[in-house]
């Protein structure tokens, strides 16, 4: 009966002692195509040192899985930052660019400012303070009148500039009259208004209010037509000069003989002057239609 039972033990230690063999091959990793072991007491020592340093493998392959996440949370915070940079950079721009704008542009120096109401094609502006006046050569454009030449310094009447003009009181008239033709103990310089008539001894300008050639040009002698009148060949006033259209309806006593001629470096009494050169230049200058503005 003994020696009956002793090779069933045997059989069943070998198959319990190969079953733990696969057990062990089948979660050994790298060591899978080791040579299976033989039956037998040395078997579970080898198994075991197998086991042990699988678990040691695996752990330390899946240990730097983490750190590799970690460079992506750190990347996020750079790419929030680049984008708080643009709208920076877009306030400064639009900083700079209100900066830059341009400031409002300035009135033309060369503006003439006109007596209202005036649409003449040139204009020669006199403004007046006491016996002294500024002249500028205006001319008309699509935005208003601009200055051809000028400004000139002349002079008007001693007694300065008015509105209630009188024979006599050495005031120079106010307001807006037309330019005529003119004359001179010279010939024409240039002028393209009206004729020009070189004078001599006998012309004159009828100065007398009771006579019915009032405010005119005449040649003497007077033979009882009038009993004043200014001499015509005057120099150096009457070099060059123009007839400004004063009292053109000849109403006696409202002023005569007003003139645009040469300065003498004083009032006049009565008219208005121009040193030779801007006179000169304002007489070429002028064309037909041109007005004389007096304040």
């Amino acid at each position: 009966m003994t020696h009956q039972h002793k090779p069933r033990y045997a059989v069943r230690l070998a198959a319990v002692a190969g079953l733990a063999a696969l057990a062990l091959t089948a979660c050994g990793g790298p060591d899978a195509a080791a040579p299976a072991p033989t039956a037998g007491a040395d078997a579970s020592p080898s198994a075991r040192s197998t086991t042990s340093s699988a678990p040691s493998t695996s752990s330390t392959t899946t240990r730097p899985r983490p750190s590799t996440a970690t460079p992506k949370t750190t990347a996020k915070p750079r790419a929030i930052a680049t984008r708080t940079a643009t709208p920076t950079a877009r306030r400064t721009t639009a900083r700079v660019t209100s900066a830059a704008k341009p400031a409002a542009r300035p009135a033309p120096a060369n503006r003439c400012r006109v007596p209202s109401g005036v649409t003449a094609p040139q204009v020669l502006l006199v403004d007046s303070a006491g016996s002294s006046a500024t002249l500028r050569a205006c001319r008309r454009t699509s935005s208003g009148y601009t200055t051809d030449l000028g400004p000139y310094y002349g002079h008007v009447g001693r007694n300065g500039v008015t509105t209630d003009k009188q024979e006599g009181d050495l005031r120079t008239p106010a307001g807006v009259f037309p330019l005529r033709g003119g004359f001179g103990a010279y010939a024409n310089p240039g002028l393209r208004v009206g004729s020009w008539m070189r004078v001599d001894s006998r012309d004159v300008w009828v100065d007398d209010p009771a006579s019915a050639l009032y405010n005119t040009h005449q040649r003497t002698p007077a033979d009882g037509r009038w009993a004043s009148a200014e001499k015509l060949l005057n120099q150096p006033a009457y070099n060059y000069a123009q007839v400004i259209g004063w009292n053109e309806a000849r109403v006696p006593g409202k002023g005569s003989a007003i003139f645009l001629h040469v300065d003498k470096g004083a009032g006049t009494a009565g008219c208005v002057s121009l040193p030779t050169r801007s006179l000169l230049a304002v007489l070429r200058w002028e064309q037909s239609g041109a007005v004389i503005a007096i304040r």
